[in-house]
């Protein structure tokens, strides 16, 4: 079960930056009266009364008077966007101090040994989710690989100072992933670089290295190959990761580790 805590947290964040633009821009308004305005239409034409409840007074209000009538209905409009805004924060704050998703597989986590093994998970525990992905999903399955030259932190020979460095990131952040996977895209089959797994959202990506864009020839190949993920469902940025460089501009260790950030955590 995806948790959302940092969604909310960071939409929590995005309400209180309006509560805060909205209680600054509230204050143009200080020099207004605090009666409201009435709307009706006759003939086709909107009529505009002021209101003021405390006398309870209905005053007609000419077309002359415009701006006054803008202001204050500007101002009840944004009085409406502020008392939303402030629930919203309100009940959101509280929602969180309760929210904990991962507390629902920390109960099973949590038993002792002597339970574990007579109780069967309710939710898959990542732990066992990550073992099955891991059988489901075998590496080194390239029939022809070329020879590997570079190792990883995690025991694997690799072609090229770019993968390895892929490999270590994804390692370091301990992202599961394998090398080399076997995946069908229609009629062909291929084997990306990698595929990984977002624990938390128990997604599977693929991971492609486009090594020298620089190189025309490469860079077309490479090309067709985007678009044969794409013509089979694998979007890129939704199942699939793409990285490249050129021959003046390396894979760099930051660029990885964001896409890993931005997909996999």
């Amino acid at each position: 079960m995806e948790n959302l805590n940092e969604k909310l947290e960071e939409q929590l964040k995005e309400i209180s930056a309006l509560v805060k633009k909205s209680n600054k821009s509230l204050l143009k308004f200080s020099d207004l009266p605090k009666g409201h305005i009435h709307v009706s239409k006759s003939n086709g034409v909107f009529q505009y009364y002021y209101v003021d409840r405390t006398l309870n007074t209905k005053k007609y209000i000419s077309g002359k008077e415009i701006k006054l009538i803008k202001r204050i209905m500007q101002r009840d409009y944004e009085l409406a966007i502020n008392k939303r805004l402030k629930d919203m924060q309100n009940k959101l704050q509280k929602f969180l101090k309760g929210y904990d998703v991962d507390s629902i597989e920390r109960i099973f986590v949590d038993m002792n040994s002597g339970r574990k093994i007579l109780v069967t998970p309710f939710i898959e525990t990542s732990e066992n989710y990550i073992q099955s992905w891991y059988e489901e999903n075998p590496g080194m399955q390239n029939p022809f690989p070329d020879d590997g030259v570079f190792l990883t932190n995690r025991g694997e020979l690799v072609r090229s100072k770019s993968e390895k460095i892929i490999a270590d990131a994804l390692d370091k952040y301990n992202v599961p992933y394998q090398y080399e996977p076997m995946l069908e895209l229609g009629h062909s089959t291929v084997y990306p670089d990698f595929i990984t797994l977002n624990v938390r959202k128990r997604q599977t990506m693929y991971w492609e290295h486009l090594g020298i864009v620089s190189d025309l020839e490469y860079a077309s190949k490479n090309f067709m190959k985007i678009q044969q993920y794409e013509k089979n469902g694998y979007m890129v940025g939704r199942d699939l990761i793409c990285t490249m460089e050129s021959v003046d501009m390396p894979l760099e260790v930051k660029n990885v580790e964001q896409k890993i950030k931005e997909f996999l955590l």
